[in-house]
Parts: C-alpha cells; structure tokens; sequence
C-alpha cells in the first residue's frame, strides 16, 4: 500500500547522524491499518543491521511478557539479515535504488514494527519522503512499517512488499516527477515477492493464497483499486503472467519508465519491436485463465508450478440453430469475464455474427474449443469450423486507459450474436484484374501490389479483359499497395503512371 503525495522534490538534511539501540523515536502512523486508530506512537530501536533500522512499537512491547520479548528480538534479527543479504540487494539491483541516502541524509531504512489491525501486514506512506516544511505529518525517513504478528512468518513477505514501494516513489515520483497507476506499482511489489524467491515454494506460498482469492472471483477489474484482497490477487496473477510471456523486464523497465500504468507496458512492447500490447496481452491472460494450457499455444497457461491445475468457469449460454442472443453485461474497466455459447444444431454453411458497441470503447476477444483465438471486429463472422461446439466470448472495456480510481464507473457491454450466411471470402490471385464498382479504372494485381494499367496497355494482353474485372470494396483495393512505377525492360528511364 502507498501513501499518494503530489510533490516531486525532497529536501535533503546534511548532518543527520546514525540511530543506536535504545533510542526512542516518535512516529507519525496511518490510523487507518493501527489497531488503536492511531495517529503517532513512540517506539524503541531494538535492532540495527547494516541496511535497515528496526524500531518496535512500545506499547506493544510493554505488554508482552520476557519469553515473547526474546522471541520477537531473535526474529528481528533474523529478519534484519534477510533484508541485508536478499531482499535489498534482489530488489535494487532489478528495479533499482530507494532515496539513498535521502531525506535523513542516512543510508539504512528504518522498518517501523507497528501493532496493526488484524489482516494488515504492512504499509508504506510516500509522505515519510518530504521534508516537514512540505508536510508537517512526514516523519523525515525513508521508511515502511510491517505488522508485529508478521514478523516471525510472513515478516519477510511484506517487506519485500512494501520495500518495492520505497524504491518506486524514488524512480518514478523524484527521479521521473510522475506518479505510477495503484494498480501497477502494487503489481510490481506482489512480483518484488517471487523475485526473491518467497514463493519458490508455492504450497503456503503469497502466490498460493493469492490464487485462491483470485478464484474466489476471477471477474474483477484489474486496475481498479479499491484496496482489498481481491485486488492484490488479480493483479499478482497477471503479473507472473506477463513475465512468464514476455521476461523479467516488463516489469523492471516500468520502474525506470517515464511513463505510467498502461503506457509504461506499451512502451515496453514499443522498445522491443514487439507486436504485442498492452491490451492484447490481457486478451491472451483471458484466455489462459480459462484453458490454462501451453501444449499448443504457450499464450494459453501457465508454466508456475502451482498455476497449472485451474480453470475458471465461464458463463454457460444454449444457444440453438436457429436463434439470436442478446448479451447485456456490465463491465468496468480492464475486468475479465468469460462467456460460453454452447452450439446446437449449427448448419456447416452457417456462421455466428456477432454486432456489439465497439464504440463505446469495448474490444471483444473469442475462444472456440478448437483453440482458434482471436479477436473481432463489430459486424465480424466467426466461422463455423468442422468440431466447433463452443464459442468463448470474453469482451474488455477498454475505454480507460489512466486515471483510475477504487471505484471507476462501469459500462454495458451489449451484444448480438446470430446464426448468418458468411460472405464468401474474395480470394484473388496474381493477374487479376480489380477496381471499384462504378469506377473505369483498373488495377492488375502481384502478390501484395496492384498496378494502374490504361485502357490500351489492357488491350495489349490477349488474356485479359477489363469487362472482367472483379469489383472490390475500398479495404480490399487498399490492402494492396500501389505500384505506379514502370520502365521499358531495356531501358533505365522510370516513369510514374496514374489514373489521370
């Protein structure tokens, strides 16, 4: 979790000097996560490893008795040196440094151990980062608090979690002066959690739990944030998705981008002379989140140990020859959903057409149980193939792309499939001859160009008849390129040739 603050300077303090053991320090803390609904508390310095400081909160302290005491001391510790030797390094050298030495001109980071509500193993406020001049509630540290009932267990978890959040604020709201989408940033910190190998192990794992939570509802906005469970889960999930696809960096290069959210991605594809998008890897997401599959297509599942064993269920639709079905279904922005035509008595010359409002900023994406995928245009066929006995239709709301909120608005997606006569695919082959209806001119086609010939130049050519040439419509004319360029076979003088 991060703390918002829309300042894109700090002020550094020369001349801090280094905490020691026993020092009491007081604490500004969210109310929100405090178990007492606290604003500040005061805390004890009980360990200092060599890149971080860890202060206890004392009122917890002071009611524990000694055996808890030591028991807590020896798992601060132990936890001090899990930052030093994994986490720190792991995570600088992939998404690279935190404010170092920063607003306290000190080179460790202070973890504050807070008695926080149940449920809650941590959070991280960006306004801990400015100087108090800018904001009198900072507490002038680069810093993150985790859970006391954490730290013997899960500690480790959630500070790589939150950890990641420290180094974002420094890349992207100091070193960029931009601050990232929720969504993406706490996907980079669930992906912070398999860096450094926390869920090598998935039973028990963070991404163990984060599945199930997933499976609880699989239909959730992505980048909606309206902070809960449900929330990290979707977002962990296409996290690991995207590595798996396309590598580590996708998500290291959005650290050191100086775009945000969904173009940071973009970005990525760009850099890479990569075909993909933003928008058609979470179409491919959609689709292994239902085959969960990789024998024919490594798009369609999961590699994870642990991620190779689930499928989400659709919804289940009869839709019988002959017949029309009118989908109408909400969807808010970036949000799967899965729904199954099951064909009855579909005729072979027959296929489904589909008209939906893609205006309204919906693409639509479609899954045939014979792995054909794809996505299709309003007004679109989908072809009846030989075996075909379900269509998948998963639409997305693609009309927000920035700006997203814990509670973004939600459109209707609506849809009309029908059982129709596809038109007949023009095929057209070198030396056909093309243009438009009602128009004289005529093109001979070869191999992706087509050529303007004269009236005379066809006249030439026993084989070839100007009244047959083939009436196009403009995409079709259009998808060839035009050649207007001839020379005399024994000549090198070019000239252009054109219609008029």
């Amino acid at each position: 979790m991060a703390g918002v603050l829309l300042v894109s300077f700090f002020i550094s303090v020369p001349g801090a000097f280094a905490d020691n053991i026993g020092d009491v320090k007081n604490f500004f803390v969210n109310s929100e996560y405090d178990k007492f609904s606290r604003t500040a508390l005061s805390a004890t310095l009980r360990n200092v490893s060599n890149k971080a400081y860890f202060y206890i909160d004392d009122r917890y302290w002071t009611e524990i008795n000694q055996f808890e005491k030591d028991l807590l001391t020896t798992n601060i510790q132990e936890l001090g040196r899990e930052f030093d030797d994994n986490i720190y390094p792991k995570e600088t050298q992939f998404f690279g440094s935190e404010p170092n030495p920063g607003i306290d001109d000190d080179p460790r980071v202070t973890v504050l151990v807070e008695d926080l509500i149940k449920g809650n193993g941590g959070y991280f406020e960006t306004v801990n980062l400015y100087s108090r001049k800018l904001d009198p509630d900072s507490n002038e540290r680069e810093m993150v608090a985790i859970s006391v009932d954490v730290v013997g267990g899960l500690g480790k978890v959630f500070l790589a979690h939150e950890f990641q959040h420290l180094i974002s604020s420094n890349q992207k709201d100091f070193l960029r002066t931009v601050t990232e989408d929720v969504w993406l940033n706490e996907l980079r910190s669930e992906y912070a959690v398999s860096l450094v190998g926390y869920n090598d192990v998935f039973k028990g794992s963070n991404l163990d739990r984060r599945l199930n939570t997933f499976l609880s509802d699989s239909s959730d906005s992505l980048t909606e944030w309206p902070n809960v469970l449900l929330d990290y889960s979707h977002a962990a999930m296409f996290g690991e998705y995207l590595v798996e696809q396309f590598g580590p960096k996708i998500i290291s290069e959005t650290v050191k981008s100086d775009k945000t959210g969904i173009d940071s991605i973009n970005q990525y594809f760009r850099s890479k002379n990569l075909p993909d998008s933003f928008s058609s890897a979470f179409g491919t997401w959609l689709a292994a989140n239902y085959l969960n599959n990789q024998r024919t297509d490594k798009r369609f599942g999961y590699q994870r140990e642990g991620f190779q064993n689930f499928s989400i269920s659709p919804r289940q639709y009869t839709f019988a020859y002959p017949g029309s079905y009118r989908l109408n279904h909400d969807l808010k922005p970036w949000e799967g959903s899965w729904h199954q035509f099951n064909l009855y008595s579909m005729p072979e010359e027959k296929s489904l057409k589909i008209n939906f409002n893609s205006q309204d900023g919906f693409r639509l994406w479609y899954l045939d149980n014979l792995g054909n995928f794809g996505s299709v245009k309003n007004g679109d066929y989908i072809a009846n193939k030989e075996g075909m006995s379900f269509v998948m239709l998963m639409p997305v709301n693609e009309s927000q792309t920035s700006g997203f909120t814990s509670n973004d608005s939600s459109a209707v997606f609506a849809a009309t499939i029908d059982y129709a006569d596809a038109p007949v695919k023009l095929i057209l082959k070198d030396g056909d001859l093309i243009k438009r209806p009602r128009e004289p001119e005529t093109y001979v086609v070869e191999g992706k160009y087509k050529r303007y010939l004269r009236p005379e130049v066809i006249a030439l050519y026993g084989h070839l008849n100007q009244v047959k040439a083939i009436e196009v419509d403009d995409e079709t004319l259009n998808s060839f390129a035009t050649a207007n360029y001839v020379r005399n076979f024994n000549e090198q003088k070019v000239y252009a040739v054109w219609p008029d």
